[in-house]
């Protein structure tokens, strides 16, 4: 009797198949996870570098500008007309001022009021100076020009574009012998400048005297105290804000965990940095050449780590409690109207 061939596949078969199949599953799925994670974590590398550059450009931008005040810099003579020039806001003598953050809670020297919302623990630096190119004073007084008329120290100035100007502007007026620092009060259709005592601006000018004539041979540009400090944003993040003069603090970079810095003291005048201290250990601000900035930036994102990534910042070895990428870049920048 002829036996009948076996049709299809075994049971077995079919067991072995299956097996197979899961275990190339398990393998590709395996694979694409960890492609994923690698590309998360480069991703987080690739945008705290970006962060990191952007933060460091606009730091160093404006600390090397700290104290320019046009033509002659800090070397003239500077007559400051405003009613408060002690105050931190106003005192265009110090080109550069910093607070040192002594706990979760305090500043030393004493945070200003001005500085709202900053985070505990991250130190603050602030400019001062022209950031902005000035514009040609073309008449002084009665829009004549003439600086030999004795009503000229007292007089409004003409500019050759005064649109970029507004009442309440803290300006500079100077040329390469002296400077005048007051607050406008109005800007007419004449492209006229006024600078009158009294009215509603703070914090207004003491006098209507500028102490020289600039018509002809100067120009005038906006002069403001720039601060750099680490707050909240609106998303949660911690994040590097810039604050000019008494205007809303705005937001520069996220993911700025913290900043510490040290001011390169020249202790013999010679405008090289002979130490470097916190800003509680400063001196005379006047002998401040450069600044050293430590910045520790994280990832936006957690999980980024498949464990929590420990880190050295600002002398200590920290162990967060997230998973998230931190990196740490410092730099040092010479103030140009120090250098020699």
């Amino acid at each position: 009797m002829k036996m009948s061939r076996q049709q299809g596949v075994s049971l077995v078969e079919i067991l072995v198949a299956l097996v197979t199949g899961l275990i190339l599953t398990a393998g590709v799925i395996q694979i694409y996870a960890a492609n994923k994670q690698t590309y998360r974590v480069a991703e987080a590398s690739a945008r705290i570098q970006e962060n990191a550059r952007f933060a460091m450009e606009l730091l160093a931008r404006d600390i090397r500008m700290a104290g320019y005040q046009g033509c002659a810099g800090q070397a003239r003579t500077l007559v400051n007309t405003l009613n408060d020039t002690s105050s931190f806001l106003y005192n265009f003598g110090n080109a550069i001022y910093g607070f040192e953050a002594t706990s979760a809670s305090a500043w030393t020297p004493t945070k200003d009021s001005s500085i709202t919302s900053p985070l505990g623990g991250r130190d603050i630096v602030a400019i001062r100076g022209m950031f902005d190119e000035g514009v040609a004073v073309t008449g002084q007084p009665s829009n004549s020009g003439d600086c030999g008329n004795s009503s000229s120290f007292t007089a409004d100035l003409k500019v050759s574009d005064a649109s970029v100007f507004s009442n309440g502007d803290i300006v500079i007026a100077g040329n390469c012998s002296r400077a005048s620092i007051f607050q406008i009060t109005n800007v007419n259709a004449g492209m006229n400048v006024v600078h009158n005592t009294g009215g509603s601006v703070t914090p207004g000018n003491a006098t209507k005297d500028l102490g020289a004539c600039y018509a002809g041979n100067g120009e005038l540009a906006k002069i403001t105290t720039r601060t750099f400090y680490i707050r909240t944003n609106p998303a949660g993040f911690p994040a590097l804000y810039r604050k000019d003069g008494s205007n809303a603090a705005e937001e520069l970079v996220e993911g700025i965990e913290n900043m510490q810095i040290l001011f390169g003291q020249d202790s013999d005048g010679d405008g090289v940095t002979d130490q470097f201290v916190r800003a509680n250990d400063v001196t005379d601000w006047s002998r401040v050449a450069s600044v050293r900035i430590s910045l520790l930036l994280q990832s936006t994102e957690d999980n980024i780590t498949t464990a929590p990534q420990t880190y050295t910042f600002n002398g200590a070895t920290v162990t967060p409690a997230d998973r998230r990428l931190r990196r740490v870049f410092i730099t040092t920048i010479g103030l140009r109207n120090r250098l020699p």
